[in-house]
């Protein structure tokens, strides 16, 4: 479960009601929203990739979307109507963006609201409270943010704020219709966050939360009395909640939930239950000797949150991620670490990316590549320079989604890369060979082995390793064979220079959905 014993035991003690875990199915995920009775969790299918419910008394899951088989279009964020009778959701389209739609809870025919390009990545946060207008999260290809209503009829949009490249991490309208509710960055860089209220006319702003560290994630109290959101100034995060009138701060906030770890909320019922997700589990970094079953788990300064390393051409450093800050729907924030092998002396490089997906260093070891995306709304392959984390765009990509593109160097420098549907793609040291994926094949040269499902590619000697459906497997003249790494967690990994030791992820990192009886319980009667 994601509360450990010790952690449950100190909420009894304290006199706070425990949580009652929703749903961890294999795949659970969280950018979604409870409707208003507390009964439905809007989600994405696991493994379909479909808009779906999840009965919150069962876990079970039921589809309302039917995509086409092979298609690459998924659902992504989505929120019930406040009568419950609608949804709306960010749908990723066939031309590689994300539309606005809306449909029936119960299932039924798809309406789309708002299809453009250039504004082509959406989040729909909350309904109006007469269920005519949607808010929604508009991130444009210019890198602004807007914050915008929706007509759920028409497709109309108000557009109410433009944040330049910033975004908020949620939003929500206030029962009654009035106040919008949003955190940003609390200066012009990024940084700590803070919450704001704004007009649902955009005639004024106000910013009601204003605190050293990080306030986010803010949602209404069912009188729209009080916001909650979470913070981290009590040195750990935690819920707190904070009365206001007319659009302004009443008074301090206040600390309605002590620690409350990963959690990510995602929205409050009429009953005033908080339905939050938690990412739980723990990834470290490992090494192991050759192909062998055990691996020696590597001590960070960050246990339990680290991914992707990487060896650099002379064996001396160790690159990996390694998850920092709050949990962001599923997209979480990776810091780029680089560890000194012999003196076990890590350092971060504050590179300015929104996300990192795997590290590749360059021959000279004056750079790193890295598959992701920046803060500008662009994604591709990007250069971080070792020494300082500066950060060069190396290729952009329109049809790229934030993992980025694959990629890899030549031992001139230069990268091997495409934006043209390849899935991963490995340099042999010397370069006489370039391994290339694809969905359904892997090529090296004239070479073709139909398998599908590859996701990551490294070269081992002559032997090609690579990983299909989350497992290594290892491709050499003799055919494939999926190796018994225990513990592996699925993502990249890397060939040190001696050609018999491997840094690899080792553990598992989920997410779960919880709720959390009448979270305002602690202020009633507060003014």
């Amino acid at each position: 479960l994601g509360y450990g014993p010790f952690v449950y035991l100190a909420m009894v003690l304290a006199g706070e009601s425990a949580p009652r875990l929703v749903w961890n199915a294999p795949g659970a995920n969280v950018p979604g929203a409870p409707t208003a009775d507390g009964r439905l969790v809007t989600c994405v299918e696991p493994g379909s990739g479909n808009l779906a419910v999840v009965e919150t008394a069962t876990g079970k899951v039921r589809r309302l979307t039917n995509k086409a088989a092979g298609s690459k279009e998924f659902a992504y964020f989505s929120v019930p109507s406040r009568d419950g009778a609608r949804v709306a959701y960010a749908w990723f389209n066939e031309a590689g963006f994300y539309d606005l739609r809306v449909m029936p809870m119960a299932g039924g025919a798809v309406r789309v609201l708002f299809r453009n390009e250039e504004a082509g990545f959406v989040q729909p946060t909350s309904w109006t409270p007469d269920g005519k207008r949607i808010l929604t999260l508009f991130f444009r290809k210019d890198n602004i943010s807007q914050i915008a209503l929706v007509d759920a009829e028409s497709g109309a949009v108000q557009v109410l704020k433009s944040l330049n490249w910033v975004y908020p991490k949620k939003m929500e309208i206030s029962r009654d219709g009035r106040w919008i509710v949003y955190d940003a960055f609390a200066g012009e860089q990024a940084g700590p966050r803070d919450i704001f209220l704004l007009a649902a006319d955009g005639s004024r702003e106000t910013k009601v939360v204003d605190a050293p560290g990080d306030d986010l994630f803010p949602s209404w109290s069912p009188d729209g009395r009080h916001i909650l959101f979470a913070s981290d100034r009590s040195g750990t995060m935690a819920a707190w909640a904070l009365r206001v009138e007319e659009g302004r701060a009443v008074g301090e906030p206040r600390l309605v939930r002590s620690d409350m770890q990963q959690f990510l909320p995602m929205g409050v019922t009429a009953a005033g239950d908080l339905f939050y997700g938690l990412r739980v589990g723990a990834q470290e970094i490992a090494v192991r000797a050759g192909l062998s079953e055990s691996a020696a788990v590597v001590g960070t300064r960050t246990p339990g949150r680290n991914s992707a390393p990487a060896w650099s051409r002379d064996g001396k450093r160790l690159a990996y991620l390694s998850r920092r800050g709050a949990e962001n729907f599923g997209v979480q924030s990776r810091m780029i670490v680089v560890r000194e092998v012999a003196s076990g002396a890590e350092r971060d490089l504050g590179a300015k990316l929104a996300t990192v997906e795997w590290l590749r260093w360059s021959p000279d070891g004056e750079w790193l590549l890295a598959g992701g995306s920046d803060g500008k709304g662009r994604a591709g392959l990007f250069q971080v320079r070792a020494k300082d984390g500066l950060v060069r765009a190396q290729k952009i990509a329109d049809t790229a989604d934030y993992h980025g593109l694959p990629g890899d160097w030549m031992p001139d420098g230069k990268v091997v890369s495409d934006a043209g549907g390849l899935r991963a793609v490995a340099v042999s040291k010397d370069g006489a060979r370039i391994a290339k994926a694809w969905p359904d094949r892997v090529a090296v040269g004239e070479t073709v082995r139909m398998l599908n499902g590859v996701t990551w590619l490294e070269w081992m000697g002559d032997d090609l390793l690579c990983v299909q459906g989350g497992k290594p497997v290892l491709l050499n003249a003799g055919g494939a064979r999926e190796l018994n790494w225990k513990n592996y967690d699925g993502g990249p990994f890397s060939v040190h220079p001696d050609g018999k030791t491997i840094a690899l992820g080792v553990g598992e990192s989920r997410s779960e959905v919880w709720v959390l009886k009448n979270v305002f319980a602690a202020l009633a009667g507060s003014r």
